[in-house]
């Protein structure tokens, strides 16, 4: 089957973040092979395979943590060249496929860490008292609550993460990635370890994400819950062995029989 042209929104008519012929190996394994895809301005992309495939791989490449032998990113149109300490003042945010939270601050104090981003003065320095922190300081904590509130876990505010319940502390990770206010947020396995009904409400919140602020943000979502990730993106790209296999819509990686021998399993066979 030939693979599809990589996809564009009519309504943005932008990509976001656009990958060319990204190439990753090593030694003599081959990580990622000419991946190319775009992530449309205002859209929810999602990011399928098997075990393997190269989905974390390619989440490292965006946010720096590992050069591509081959290939380049843009950004907005421009080149991008990802930092990891730089990647919230370029707009990017991420969740990990573990919580991550900083085990001896509270709910709270975990977001706003997260607004050391684009428009804030950073969080260490109003944990050292620099006055020209301080009313910055106070803006995040302010906006940190609010997220908590918005997200209806606002009573767990002053409590440390080992006391969270999981589904809570899922909620606090994503709180303090869009703190930062980014354009561009990456999900990591975001369904991970969370219920039915926990993921039911994980679906709302990724829905709207792209409409949350004055900019237009883009989602991009590694996850192995299909339903979830069938159910949340405008457009779906399949890698296996490190290549896209497929990419299309919801609709369209659910008819391609090359998904289906990939990743979904040969139900029939089954």
């Amino acid at each position: 089957m030939q693979i599809q042209t990589p996809f564009r929104t009519d309504a943005a008519d932008t990509s976001r973040l656009e990958l060319t012929g990204i190439g990753v190996r090593f030694g003599g394994i081959v990580a990622l092979d000419d991946v190319s895809l775009q992530v449309p301005a205002g859209s929810v992309v999602g990011i399928m395979g098997p075990n393997g495939a190269g989905k974390t791989t390619l989440f490292n490449v965006i946010c720096g943590f590992i050069r591509p032998g081959d290939g380049s990113m843009s950004f907005d149109g421009r080149p991008f060249a990802p930092v990891p300490q730089r990647l919230s003042a370029r707009g990017v945010s991420r969740t990990l496929q573990g919580l991550g939270l900083f085990a001896g601050l509270t709910a709270l104090d975990n977001v706003t860490a997260g607004a050391s981003g684009r428009h804030r003065s950073p969080f260490a320095a109003g944990l050292l008292g620099l006055p020209f922190a301080a009313r910055s300081n106070r803006q995040a904590v302010g906006e940190a609550s609010a997220l908590l509130d918005e997200f209806g876990i606002g009573s767990y505010a002053h409590a440390l993460p080992p006391a969270l319940p999981y589904p809570v502390a899922k909620k606090v990770a994503l709180a303090r990635a869009l703190i930062s206010d980014p354009t561009l947020i990456l999900l990591d396995e975001p369904a991970g370890g969370l219920d039915q009904a926990d993921i039911d409400d994980l679906r709302e919140l990724i829905r709207a994400l792209p409409q949350r602020a004055d900019s237009v943000v883009s989602v991009m979502l590694v996850e192995h819950n299909v339903d979830l990730i069938m159910s949340v993106c405008d457009h779906i790209a399949v890698l296996d062995f490190g290549r896209v296999i497929s990419q299309g819509t919801p609709d369209e990686i659910k008819a391609d029989p090359v998904v289906a021998q990939a990743y979904l399993g040969d139900r029939e066979a089954s």
